[in-house]
């Protein structure tokens, strides 16, 4: 009999990263992301704390600043999961490092600028040093990946290099280092995006196709800063003692104002597949809107630590302008969504009320209100949408009308997925 050819055991633990042809397109989040994940929360929480002892408008430059690094460093490995990503020891080597070099930019990030500049950029630099071998022998395995892998991850290591050399000079000319740095990546992006076509395209484009678990993944990173709304209200309240009455109804407020954003996004945008010309586009707006919900929780902490104190201004401008960034960006983000294409009458009501609420939220800010009438209008202006969607939703939702993924109803049947979408 002829012999069957088996992998060997080393093959089996430390496979090439899989084909971007040969992905699966079905597959569940898995617990080695979530994990990836969870380190994260901890880099998000520090920044946000270092926003809340400085809400000024150079606060909110270094949290932008900041955040895209932790930004990219999250996108680059969630990416790499969802294109090339293997089940077997390399993969969670690679991610374990990730992990380990993001545990040190969270160590550090707090005090940057400052003394933890050198300590951060060595932890940014190490890990888009993992990022870029795992990039690049993705067009080593795979030549039709190989275009837009070498130019990818040589942007990548150029910026680690600028990284690294940034911890031998002084400020400002560090900063400026790190801001080149990123930018190349961006270039980086753009130039392997024009060179590459995935081989499946139809159009000669670099249309990159979404997945069910990126869209997930991207659902899960929203909760990720969420989260931090939600931790913002709690440690507001724990740094007050004692503890009234009415100062927990100012904390509790605040956790009502994430629950208001996961309502409006997870009914809006979750498991909606963007229109895949504008994945992209799809992709780089969660970035305003993860910033902006970030800032909400350091917003939402400074904001309960003042419970019968005058709202100092930069604290009110805080708290109502990353709320009205968040709206907007909600927003934003549906107009690139599949769905909304085919039921634009059913987005288009619930997009109006973002934007007046939006808008409204801003006035806020002219307001001399304290904690708890500031909170109360950011409740108050993010039911607004919540309600809209749910009318017009009911509405499209009767016998003969459409439900949110476009389906005519009959009889009194309603498709339970659709229920409470907005």
């Amino acid at each position: 009999m002829p012999r069957v050819s088996t992998p060997s055991s080393f093959r089996r633990l430390w496979q090439p990263p899989a084909r971007y042809e040969d992905r699966p397109t079905d597959r569940s989040v898995t617990f080695l992301e979530l994990f990836f994940d969870l380190v994260f929360v901890v880099l998000i929480s520090q920044l946000g704390r270092r926003l809340a002892s400085h809400p000024t408008w150079g606060g909110v430059g270094w949290f932008v600043f900041l955040f895209w690094a932790v930004w990219s460093s999250w996108n680059n490995g969630t990416l790499y999961h969802d294109l090339h990503g293997t089940d077997d020891v390399s993969a969670r080597v690679f991610t374990f490092g990730q992990m380990l070099a993001v545990a040190v930019m969270a160590a550090y990030v707090a005090d940057v600028p400052g003394p933890g500049a050198d300590g951060f950029a060595w932890g940014f630099a190490a890990n888009m040093l993992i990022l870029v071998i795992l990039w690049f022998r993705t067009g080593i395995h795979d030549p039709s990946h190989r275009s837009g892998s070498v130019p990818y991850s040589t942007a990548h290591l150029i910026s680690a290099i600028l990284f690294i050399a940034s911890t031998f000079v002084a400020d400002p000319a560090q900063y400026w280092l790190w801001a080149i740095g990123l930018a190349i990546q961006i270039a980086g992006l753009v130039i392997a995006f024009h060179v590459w076509t995935p081989p499946e395209s139809q159009s000669g484009d670099a249309v990159l196709p979404t997945t069910p678990s990126l869209i997930e993944r991207y659902g899960l990173f929203v909760i990720i800063v969420l989260g931090e709304v939600i931790v913002g209200a709690v440690n507001g309240m724990a740094q007050l003692a004692p503890l009234t009455f009415h100062d927990a109804a100012i904390g509790v407020l605040g956790v009502v104002v994430a629950i208001g954003l996961w309502w409006i996004y997870f009914d809006l945008i979750s498991h909606r597949e963007p229109i895949s010309r504008f994945t992209q586009v799809w992709l780089q707006l969660h970035f305003p809107l993860v910033v902006a919900i970030g800032a909400g929780g350091a917003g939402v902490l400074s904001t309960v630590e003042h419970p019968s104190d005058a709202l100092p201004d930069a604290v009110r401008w805080l708290l109502v302008g990353s709320l009205a960034v968040a709206l907007l960006s909600i927003a934003a983000i549906s107009q690139t969504l599949e769905i909304r294409r085919r039921v634009p009458e059913i987005y288009r009501p619930a997009e109006v009320a973002i934007f007046v609420s939006a808008a409204l939220i801003l006035a806020v800010g002219l307001t001399d209100w304290g904690a708890k009438g500031s909170l109360t209008a950011m409740v108050v202006l993010l039911l607004a949408p919540i309600v809209t969607g749910l009318t017009v939703w009911l509405k499209h939702t009767e016998p003969g009308g459409a439900d949110i993924e476009g389906n005519v109803v009959r009889g009194d049947t309603v498709r339970p997925e659709a229920g409470g979408r907005s």
